[in-house]
């Protein structure tokens, strides 16, 4: 009985390599999601926002009063670790990740509270409906039927 051999000599299946635990095969083109690329814009562009922001509020900590400076630099920690919160989400987006979803609505929720205790804390400025109009389109994009059933949680 003669065996199949692939274009490199070696027996056909015995190469194949196994998926990994939890992770979903690229799926066909058919069944692409465009709101996963509009998730994963959304959750780059709050990288890029909470960077920015974490560098501006370090910037105005170094010439503030000591005790201005501690609050402001906390602040600036806390948008940086946000920012990071996203990048992991976005990247787990792309791979259609169920954790992603999850990630992504819970750091929606904290986006939202840290924009509240911002506009309690902070003189009241226009920009901070940022923050809640942010956060609402990615939870937005999130609650989509698609995006649920492309990230498991259907």
């Amino acid at each position: 009985m003669p065996r199949e051999v692939d274009a490199c000599g070696r027996l056909a299946g015995m190469n194949a390599m196994r998926p990994a635990v939890g992770s979903v095969p690229a799926p066909p083109a058919a069944a692409r999601v465009p709101l996963l690329g509009v998730l994963r814009a959304l959750l780059i562009g709050e990288v890029a926002l909470g960077v920015g922001v974490a560098i501006v509020l370090s910037v105005l900590a170094g010439e503030s009063s000591q005790a201005t400076e501690e609050t402001l630099r906390f602040a600036a920690g806390g948008a940086f670790l946000v920012a990071i919160a996203a990048a992991i989400a976005a990247r787990g987006a792309r791979r259609r990740r169920a954790w992603a979803w999850t990630l992504s609505a819970v750091l929606q929720l904290l986006v939202a509270i840290g924009t509240g205790i911002a506009v309690i804390v902070a003189t009241w400025h226009p920009a901070y409906l940022a923050g809640f109009a942010l956060a609402a389109a990615v939870m937005l994009v999130l609650s989509t039927a698609s995006v649920r059933r492309a990230l498991g949680q259907e």
